[in-house]
C-alpha cells in the first residue's frame, strides 16, 4: 500500500514539474529586433525599417488567423506566403553578410525547437 501510494505522488509530482516547465516554454516573448542588433549587426536605419515592416505585416497575419471562413491548411498557405514576402523584404533590408547569418540563426533556432520536441517525446515514451 505504500508503495502504491508513493507512485502515485512520484507521478503526481512529475506531472506538475512538467506541466510547469511547458508554461515556461509557452511563456517565452517573441523574438524582437534589438536582440539581433548586435549578432547581425545591424544599422539604426536597418533596425527602423525591420520594425516598419515587422509592424506592417501583423495586421495582414492577424487577419488570416482570425479568418474562420478558410480552412487550417488554407490559413497556413497564406501565412507561409506573407511570410515569404517579408523574407523578401528583409532581403532587401540587410547586406549579403547579415542575410547569411540571420539563416544561421533560423538553423539555430529550428535545431533547437527540434531537440526540445525530440527530449518531449522521450519523456513522454520514457
Amino acid at each position: 500500500m505504500r508503495k502504491l501510494a508513493l507512485i502515485i505522488g512520484l507521478m503526481v509530482a512529475g506531472n506538475i514539474l512538467f506541466a510547469q516547465e511547458e508554461k515556461e516554454q509557452k511563456e517565452k516573448p517573441p523574438v524582437k529586433i534589438e536582440e539581433y542588433k548586435e549578432r547581425l549587426k545591424l544599422t539604426e536605419s536597418q533596425i527602423a525599417e525591420l520594425k516598419k515592416l515587422r509592424e506592417s505585416m501583423k495586421p495582414e497575419l492577424e487577419a488570416i488567423r482570425k479568418d474562420e471562413s478558410k480552412s487550417r491548411s488554407e490559413r497556413m498557405q497564406a501565412r507561409t506566403d506573407v511570410m515569404k514576402k517579408q523574407e523578401e523584404r528583409v532581403a532587401e533590408i540587410l547586406d549579403d553578410k547579415q542575410e547569411a547569418e540571420l539563416k544561421e540563426i533560423h538553423r539555430e533556432i529550428r535545431d533547437n525547437v527540434r531537440e526540445r520536441r525530440q527530449r518531449k517525446r522521450e519523456r513522454r515514451k520514457g
